[in-house]
């Protein structure tokens, strides 16, 4: 029987996606680098008390020295554990714009308050503190179909030991949310990262228009169990209320994550996938499966271009409250569509896209423009995704990447659905 032209094109956007996985070398859980690399320059970024030299020091680098394989990663955690650093990303440059053995490395770190511009003695840890002072930073997001978000994050740092920090976001505008949130980092035992909170907050969904008022608590723990495979588990309690529901349910689930980018800022031939489960254990109703499904891969082209492929898919065993079903519309999933077009218990939305940078990579900062296609459906439990209506949209766009912000405006023609501009911002410290 032949297949509709729906199925084609899903057929072919998961094949392309493939393609792109077994490009990118995503069979092997790794973060290395082809044989012959050689780290010609080192750039460090953030750091204010320990020195470039010391920062290289800790992370066991020399220039000339191989990269071989699993050497961001070696860096990286060489870094973490020398307790000097809250935050450690490290990423991996060519000299020129084609690839080649020339690496320079991009280290960019963000120092504990309580750091002191000690002399650092390889194989020797400073002493652990037990509390660090109090750090105020601003937070300013623009989401497609809630708006501008904007407050402040109070954050005591080693509050819970090196490594471990105690945060209070309060929001107003598009999210207005307070919360009390933990995480801790621990290098040693079953569990590599434990984070926990609990928090009041009030937003509108853009599908129904209506407020969604919510109190709730959780816990989360996860581990890697190879250099770029992480699993997680999470527990939670929540109590909703949405237009004339009110509902209190426990939530427990897992996912499984997969990470081969070297650079999360601007991905180069790397994978990101993820798949996960959530049980949610209604007071009121039978219990819920939820399962997602999101899949992307970027593929190096012609200069510093990359194509990019997304596939997402969301589903549930029965049929979900509201205020849960997921959306479909606006920047995250199907540009051309106002943010929220579509809700209801199934999702599936998938991208193409061609990223070109303006500016050399060796810059910190990274400006360039996109054109994709978008497809995707919204439909109930029972129907078939072969059996949904599926909606298109094209077009293109601007983005800024930086380490403190990074920004998206695009502009596409939703079939059907007309011109629509979107506008994306997220800034963190």
């Amino acid at each position: 029987m032949r297949r509709s032209t729906r199925e084609r094109a899903v057929a072919g956007i998961l094949a392309l996606l493939l393609q792109v996985a077994q490009a990118s070398g995503a069979q092997v859980p790794s973060t290395g680098s082809p044989p012959g690399e050689v780290i010609v320059e080192v750039r460090v970024h953030g750091n204010y008390a320990t020195p470039d030299a010391d920062v290289m020091t800790l992370a066991g680098i020399t220039i000339g020295q191989p990269l071989g394989p699993g050497g961001l990663e070696a860096i990286r955690t060489r870094l973490n554990e020398s307790r000097r650093f809250a935050e450690v990303e490290v990423r991996k440059r060519f000299r020129s714009l084609k690839e080649g053995t020339e690496v320079v490395l991009v280290i960019l770190v963000r120092e504990y308050p309580t750091a002191e511009a000690t002399p650092v003695v390889p194989g020797v840890r400073p002493p652990r503190a037990w509390a660090g002072p109090l750090m105020v930073l601003p937070v300013l997001d623009y989401v497609d179909g809630y708006g501008f978000t904007y407050g402040a994050r109070l954050s005591v740092v080693d509050a819970l030991g090196r490594g471990g920090r105690v945060s209070t976001p309060l929001t107003w505008g598009g999210t207005k949310r307070a919360a009390v949130e933990l995480d801790k980092d621990l290098p040693r035992g079953p569990v590599h990262r434990l984070e926990a909170g609990a928090s009041v907050s009030q937003r509108e969904n853009p599908f129904y228009e209506e407020d969604e008022d919510r109190r709730e608590a959780w816990v989360r723990a996860s581990r890697a169990i190879a250099p770029a495979l992480r699993l997680g588990a999470r527990v939670g309690y929540a109590d909703v209320s949405f237009a004339d529901l009110d509902d209190t349910y426990v939530t427990y689930g897992a996912d499984l994550t997969l990470d081969t980018r070297a650079d999360p800022a601007f991905p180069r031939n790397a994978v990101l996938a993820s798949v996960s489960w959530e049980g949610l254990d209604f007071d009121a109703s039978p219990t819920a499966n939820r399962y997602r499904l999101d899949t992307r891969g970027y593929l190096g082209l012609v200069g510093t271009s990359v194509a990019a492929v997304r596939a997402t898919y969301e589903t549930s065993d029965r049929e979900l409250p509201p205020y849960l079903t997921p959306l479909l519309g606006g920047a995250n999933t199907l540009r051309g569509f106002r943010a929220g077009s579509f809700a209801d218990d199934n999702l599936f939305a998938a991208s193409a896209e061609i990223r070109v940078p303006f500016t050399s990579p060796m810059r910190i900062a990274r400006t360039g423009f996109t054109v994709f296609a978008d497809v995707g459906a919204s439909y109930p439990r029972g129907v078939s995704l072969s059996d949904a209506p599926f909606h298109t949209g094209v077009g293109g766009g601007l983005f800024l990447i930086a380490p403190l912000i990074r920004m998206g405006v695009d502009v596409a023609y939703g079939v059907n659905s007309g011109t629509y501009g979107h506008f994306a911002m997220i800034l963190r410290f």
